[in-house]
């Protein structure tokens, strides 16, 4: 049988509320160079996108993310908003982070633009419940930025608890970074879920 493409063993579309993530396309480089590679203001948030940008990156990364397999490398979700990618959300394959190795971990980012309207948490949730049933783990892991706010209050909503922190280079700084280690146990997913249902009601 020949080998699948990760759009091919990837091919549902998470619906929520709002948004639809779906996996990328090759037509999503221009989107992405747009609204994260050439915006200092996101870029500086994740550790390994470099600055200045570099012409090619956002074709490169989506070339590379349509031929990896999801469940032992990382499965990149697009976050659409009425058919317009606004994001990105990952979830990466146990191993990523030393501090929690049996877990799978999430990351994210939402263009400028569309920031402020909780599509972040929103996308992230949709993203956790896909990892959460697709690697069959009882537990999630993220990093954060210790001075980025806005990211570590999306996953403190979500259920995220702190666990520790670390320093890891930042490729558009040009040094360490302290980081944030988090975690969240399937359970406390769950909790989380109702306590804001509540909070709706």
């Amino acid at each position: 049988m020949p080998e699948l493409r990760l759009n091919e063993r990837l091919n549902e579309r998470i619906v929520t509320r709002r948004l639809v993530l779906r996996p990328l396309e090759t037509a999503d480089a221009d989107a992405i160079d747009t609204l994260c590679s050439r915006d200092l203001e996101i870029v500086r948030w994740l550790t390994g996108m470099p600055w200045p940008p570099k012409d090619g990156a956002a074709a490169d990364f989506v070339a590379a993310a349509l031929n990896e397999d999801p469940l032992t490398g990382e499965a990149a979700f697009a976050v659409t908003l009425g058919g317009i990618l606004i994001g990105l959300v990952a979830i990466k394959a146990p191993g990523e982070l030393a501090e929690h190795p049996d877990c799978p971990s999430i990351g994210y980012w939402i263009g400028r633009p569309f920031q402020g309207f909780g599509y972040a948490g929103e996308a992230a949730a949709a993203a956790l419940d896909w990892g959460f049933s697709a690697h069959r783990c009882e537990a999630m892991a993220a990093r954060a930025f210790a001075d980025n706010a806005a990211s570590l209050k999306v996953l403190t909503r979500l259920g995220f608890r702190e666990t520790g922190r670390m320093m890891r280079r930042s490729l558009a700084l040009g040094r360490e970074v302290e980081n944030i280690v988090l975690r969240l146990e399937r359970g406390d997913r769950s909790r989380s879920d109702a306590r804001h249902a509540e909070a709706a009601v």
